[in-house]
């Protein structure tokens, strides 16, 4: 026989329906069928149990056993054989109910001749295949073949119900990669696909034979981890993972290092069924990723308090959107040598109706992460511009106005053709609108920094390095991008009069950035001997509480009227 050959099992009690299958099959020996003949089911069983078939040719009326029971009883033997039924009954309600059963296909003895037998053979064998990938591809992540979310939630019931039964633990770990996204982006979609395969196959070496691995989409796993005597073998599991996505990963001919960051919550001590425990295994991930990224969290009853505390703000925050509860406070910029307010920095302030201010570094990163900084900063412009106008209105000077920009904003396409519908709208000088921009914006050297700072250049508007000296300094962002000011972090501000090294660091600043025609700027002067400082470093300008503090629009213009009232744009 050719390696191509069909091996059929055919279970017949009757010879001469034997002869007669036997002769069929060979009027087309070009497909090269190889026939073993059993005559009982028993026989068959015996048959499968010892070798393997392609196919099965079953007559439904043998000496032990009789109708569509013989098709279960195969198929508990073995499950993906595919089954053509041979009766001796002209019966289509019995052939529906045989392929309802499990079989592939339903012929009549005496009815067709060999080519109709091998196409329903061959059918048969099709047909479980394609049952078999369909089922597949049901439960498995057709990438890194791992478990997907419905496997996933099938082996966490079973696991959970077999603990139950003999009081055992589970473990559930959750698991990402830190900043994936940054990797898709900066190497592409087939990168981050070949990356993950590998995060697979690195976790799979990190566990039992008898745990699951299974991926829930996108860089997210999770681990179920069964019958494990303490907490403490869990650890090591964790540290193993954390410890193996450590190592570099080699992707289109580059080095890439990833970390990863796990929660872990166990039966019976964080829930006791399947909801509990992936809603608070998730809530550990996020702690881990809060807490530094690259290590594991067990789940606390105090996590689930943050969570919930959590939840709660967001839904305020949704709601304070609608409701317009925010606004906007103006700190005065200070010309250092003339003394004479030339500007001022709009601060978002959030105003819940139920309790005082909320402070701006608990709600801002969360606008941030759920991506209502859009909606909000887009109102932070049209509201600055339209003071801005108003203030012209009323007889004070053009003051200028400064913005912050976040990581998120800036990534957003057609952020810089809103900017100028909001400078056109309300008919002012762009040189008017000055833009903070952050080194963690600039820390992604990509196509779309470079393409967005143009845009904004292009506009007229004015660029402003934001708390330089922090992250990722690099003297190459002042060298390469269109920056028109540099401002000094004020942690530099604050050490500047007890400290010589922070002294000396921002008077070399000062003179480097005015020597490549920059403006410096310094925030966060809270006292006269750091102002007296800055002023013989010669810092161009500067702000903070030793002039003003930040007020709310009408507050400034009564300041601005009383502290100038015969200024003029300098």
């Amino acid at each position: 026989m050719g390696p191509d050959s069909i091996k059929v099992l055919l279970v017949e009690d009757n010879l001469g329906d034997a002869r007669l299958v036997h002769e069929m099959l060979l009027e087309v020996s070009a497909y090269g069928f190889q026939l073993t003949h059993a005559k009982t089911l028993q026989e068959a069983c015996e048959y499968l149990a010892t070798g393997y078939y392609d196919t099965m040719l079953l007559d439904l009326s043998l000496p032990d056993a009789h109708g569509l029971d013989s098709i279960n009883h195969v198929l508990n033997v073995s499950s993906t054989l595919p089954i053509v039924v041979l009766s001796g009954l002209d019966d289509t309600d019995m052939a529906i109910e045989a392929v309802q059963s499990g079989a592939q296909d339903y012929l009549v003895k005496g009815q067709g001749d060999g080519n109709l037998l091998t196409r329903s053979l061959r059918y048969a064998i099709e047909r479980k295949r394609s049952e078999e990938r369909l089922t597949y591809l049901a439960q498995y992540d057709p990438l890194t073949n791992l478990p997907n979310r419905m496997l996933f939630h099938d082996r966490l019931d079973a696991a959970l119900q077999h603990a139950k039964r003999h009081d055992e633990r589970v473990d559930l770990m959750f698991l990402d990669l830190d900043h994936f996204k940054d990797i898709n982006d900066r190497l592409g979609h087939k990168a981050g696909d070949d990356l993950l395969v590998n995060v697979a196959q690195r976790l799979q070496g990190c566990i039992r034979a008898e745990d699951t691995v299974a991926r829930l989409g996108g860089d997210e796993f999770t681990i179920i981890m069964q019958g494990v005597s303490h907490g403490s073998d869990v650890a090591t599991v964790a540290n193993k993972m954390v410890s193996a996505l450590s190592k570099p990963f080699t992707l289109s001919g580059e080095e890439i290092f990833v970390t990863i960051s796990i929660g872990i919550a166990t039966y019976p001590d964080c829930g006791d069924h399947a909801e509990a425990l992936i809603r608070n295994a998730d809530t550990a991930l996020y702690r881990a990723k809060s807490d530094g990224r690259s290590n594991y969290k067990f789940y606390s009853d105090e996590m689930g308090v943050a969570v919930n505390d959590r939840m709660t703000m967001i839904d305020s925050l949704r709601q304070a959107v609608h409701r317009g509860e925010f606004q906007l406070h103006y700190q005065p910029l200070v010309n250092t040598r003339s003394g004479k307010v030339f500007g001022v920095e709009a601060l978002l302030r959030w105003q819940h109706p139920n309790c005082n201010p909320v402070p701006t570094a608990e709600f801002i990163p969360l606008l941030e992460e759920t991506g209502l900084i859009h909606p909000v900063g887009e109102w932070v412009f049209h509201e600055s511009c339209r003071q801005i106008r108003l203030w012209q209105q009323e007889g004070l000077p053009p003051l200028c106005i400064s913005i912050n920009l976040s990581v998120r904003q800036f990534q957003k396409h057609g952020l810089a053709s809103m900017i100028a519908n909001v400078l056109k709208e309300y008919q002012l000088d762009p040189s008017l609108l000055q833009l903070e921009i952050t080194e963690n914006i600039l820390a992604d050297d990509s196509a779309i920094v470079t393409q967005t700072l143009t845009q904004l250049h292009g506009l007229g508007v004015r660029l402003v390095i934001d708390d330089f000296g922090t992250g990722y300094s690099s003297l190459s962002y002042l060298k390469d991008y269109p920056f028109d000011t540099l401002k000094f972090d004020q942690a530099f501000i604050h050490d500047i009069t007890t400290s010589k090294n922070s002294a000396s660091i921002i008077a070399a600043l000062i003179k480097l950035g005015q020597s490549i025609g920059m403006t410096v700027m310094a925030e966060g002067v809270e006292t006269q001997h750091q102002f007296n400082l800055l002023n013989e470093m010669g810092c161009d300008q500067y702000q903070g509480y030793l002039y003003a503090r930040p007020m709310d629009a009408t507050t400034l213009s009564q300041w601005m009227h009383k502290h100038h009232p015969r200024q003029t744009q300098l």
